[in-house]
């Protein structure tokens, strides 16, 4: 029995959150699997999206351990890529029970987010702070190749084409709204939206004067990004903006500021060349469709672009290899190895479940964004101060204090962990800031940018230091 065979409803199709992590890794458009004869791609991954479906129940059920995926012949694999059968020839005793759908879009935009180095921590406990410590070793011996740089643009912009064809070029605001059609069809069309929001009307001229700009500037790119994506293309891309128009140079370097880095990138270095001969350059991260529903970019998309004058930005890696310090390796180590069943037992989802707790690692992450504000040398510490303050509900407060003086060891050890593994990222960020490049960044007058990302099988890891451009970012007035 092919997965096809097997009986399952489409409604809600994409409306799991298995489901949501299991396409993640998928490739979204088809392009580089061998079609079978009559078969388009929009076939193709209707199909995919049949077969995630019923992996995602059967994870769900417990039938299926993950991590596995789905192979271009739509049999299911283990995390080494071996074969382990084809949905459907399943014991009967295996059967998937169904699975309740949850919200989709909420479930993409968050699982969209890379998280700090030091979080793993809180959400895969001593497993995902093993893993983090690893990957950062492995920076000196190579791993430095799968790191990039991670671009501070704005604003934030989704462009594309519809199913008729028709471009459309918005923000997230536009793409999502719901009392007006914000996916503007033309220049004068997202120049009417645009205006038609506070920002054209506040009460600070020099504000209102620059929202008007930034109104103008978003005009005039539209010809450009409609003439750069191809007319067959159907769906949209999700991204930031680099750059209105081409950047001055300045000592044979580009220097343009998106946001709050500033970018000086080497006139005479591949990216500097086509910068060059482009008028506008842009980020892009994520596919999104119809619905909103965001997807991972597949290899190479950046080249289906027409012409010159808008550059999507690929990937840029760094030069040079971090040296990572082994004795702050080994005492990471030491003390996950030492506290890890600690750690474990204190972020148990069962048990947190149980104890109607199951949001106590996000009130932790909420935590340690609020320290960037005040200093994050004692994270951990005041956590208790912070939480009689916080927006957590009071009862649930006093379940949180009580379980945390009932696993002391777990909660210290958590922390322990964090702020060491911040230390050890940190020093590995100021050396990739240091290090010659074709593209250099610094806020203000400190050296660096918004930091890197290094990517991982298992889920990208976030390189930024929090006290620098998290904290710059968080400062602004906007």
């Amino acid at each position: 029995m092919r997965f096809y065979e097997f009986k399952i409803k489409e409604e809600n199709l994409e409306g799991d959150a298995l489901y949501a992590k299991l396409i993640k890794q998928q490739f979204p458009m088809g392009a580089g699997y061998e079609l079978h004869a009559g078969m388009t791609h929009e076939m193709w991954y209707r199909e995919l999206k049949l077969a995630n479906r019923w992996l995602a129940t059967a994870v769900r059920a417990g039938d299926i351990k993950p991590p596995v995926s789905i192979g271009n012949d739509f049999t299911i694999r283990d995390k080494h890529g071996q074969d382990i059968g084809i949905p459907g020839q399943w014991d009967p005793s295996m059967k998937p029970k169904a699975a309740k759908p949850v919200n989709e879009s909420k479930l993409f935009e968050a699982d969209a987010r890379i998280q700090h180095a030091e979080d793993f921590v809180l959400f895969d406990g001593s497993a995902g702070a093993v893993r983090v410590v690893q990957s950062l070793k492995n920076l000196e011996q190579g791993g430095h190749t799968d790191v990039t740089i991670k671009w501070d643009g704005s604003p934030a912009i989704i462009f594309g084409r519809n199913a008729d064809g028709e471009f459309i070029l918005t923000d997230k605001s536009g793409f999502g709204a719901k009392g007006y059609d914000g996916r503007a069809k033309s220049a004068k069309s997202l120049q009417q939206m645009l205006m038609a929001r506070p920002g054209a009307n506040n009460p600070d001229p020099e504000k209102a004067a620059n929202y008007k700009v930034f109104v103008g500037n978003m005009a005039d790119i539209y010809d450009e990004y409609e003439k750069a994506v191809p007319k067959d293309f159907i769906g949209y891309f999700k991204g930031d903006l680099l750059y209105y128009n081409t950047p001055p140079v300045q000592d044979n370097k580009f220097v343009f500021t998106p946001n709050i880095v500033t970018y000086r990138v080497d006139t005479d270095s591949p990216i500097g060349q086509r910068i060059a001969q482009s008028k506008t350059g842009v980020v892009i991260h994520r596919l999104v469709d119809e619905e909103g529903n965001e997807k991972p970019l597949p290899p190479g998309i950046a080249d289906i672009f027409e012409g010159n004058e808008v550059f999507v930005v690929p990937p840029v890696t760094v030069e040079r290899a971090p040296q990572v310090e082994d004795d702050n390796i080994k005492e990471l180590r030491t003390i996950i190895n030492k506290d890890a069943t600690a750690i474990d037992k204190f972020l148990n989802t069962e048990t947190l479940t149980g104890l109607k707790l199951k949001g106590l690692p996000q009130i932790f992450y909420t935590y340690t964004n609020s320290k960037v504000d005040t200093g994050l040398e004692n994270l951990g510490k005041d956590f208790t101060s912070w939480l009689a303050t916080s927006k957590v509900s009071k009862p649930m407060q006093q379940r949180i204090v009580d379980y945390i003086s009932q696993n002391q060891q777990g909660f210290d050890a958590m922390w322990e962990v964090m702020n060491k593994i911040r230390e050890v990222k940190n020093n590995i960020i100021n050396q990739l800031d240091s290090h010659d490049a074709d593209v250099k960044a610094n806020i203000g007058d400190i050296e660096g940018g918004e930091g890197y990302v290094l990517a991982h099988p298992e889920g990208d890891i976030k390189l930024v230091n929090r006290a620098g451009f998290t904290a710059a970012n968080r400062a602004v007035q906007r």
